[in-house]
């Protein structure tokens, strides 16, 4: 079945990667490692403050469109710099961004397949308990990522390129983990699928949050 999920995520597949590039990935991982931040925590810290936002955003009876037209831009923003990010460290594009993200990534929310709903402070909070079973088979998927990531580590030391099944997977982690954030932060309503795949419709442009 074709997934017609709000969320878009894209990523192009570079021809080439640098085994410089790469050793930069391993110094940065160590450096972070050393002050005990990780992509792990960052992420953990995003599904719980999300919903925690959203709360305070729509307090006071505010208009969930309105929400979502106001303070999405914002969140999308933040989400695509995150996933620009992520995609460098995961392997899946070259370099990091420079003035925009949208140089490494393509991410939008088509309000077209978002249907408004009652979303209420006390719903936003609730995702922090109704997004743990998408985050616990993230985090499986994400073990096994890190034996995909080396994988293709490996690849760029011998070849200077990765495999498109590694790819593809690196980038359906992402793919998932930012859908999941959009849906912690109450921007879409429908539960994030559980798969890696992109959807096969063409892109909606009109009207897209970010």
């Amino acid at each position: 079945m074709t997934s017609t999920y709000p969320v878009h995520y894209s990523v192009e597949h570079p021809p080439h990667f640098s085994r410089v590039g790469l050793l930069v990935r391993v110094v940065a991982f160590i450096a972070l490692g050393m002050i005990g931040l990780s992509f792990g925590a960052i992420f953990s810290f995003a599904f719980l403050m999300l919903p925690v936002i959203a709360a305070c955003r729509l307090a006071g009876g505010r208009d969930p469109q309105a929400y979502r037209r106001e303070d999405g831009p914002r969140i999308m923003g933040a989400l695509r710099w995150l996933a620009a990010i992520s995609a460098w460290a995961s392997l899946t594009a070259e370099r990091l961004p420079g003035s925009s993200a949208d140089e490494i990534v393509r991410l939008e929310l088509a309000l077209e397949d978002a249907p408004p709903r009652a979303t209420t402070p006390g719903s936003a909070i609730w995702r922090v308990i109704t997004g743990i079973p998408s985050a616990i088979v993230l985090a499986v998927l994400g073990w096994i990522g890190m034996f995909v990531w080396a994988w293709a580590a490996l690849s760029i030391l011998l070849w200077e390129r990765v495999g498109p099944g590694a790819f593809g997977y690196l980038v359906g982690l992402q793919r998932w983990s930012i859908r999941l954030l959009a849906y912690q932060a109450s921007l879409v309503d429908e539960y994030p699928p559980f798969s890696l795949s992109e959807a096969a419709q063409p892109l909606p442009t009109a009207r897209a949050i970010g």
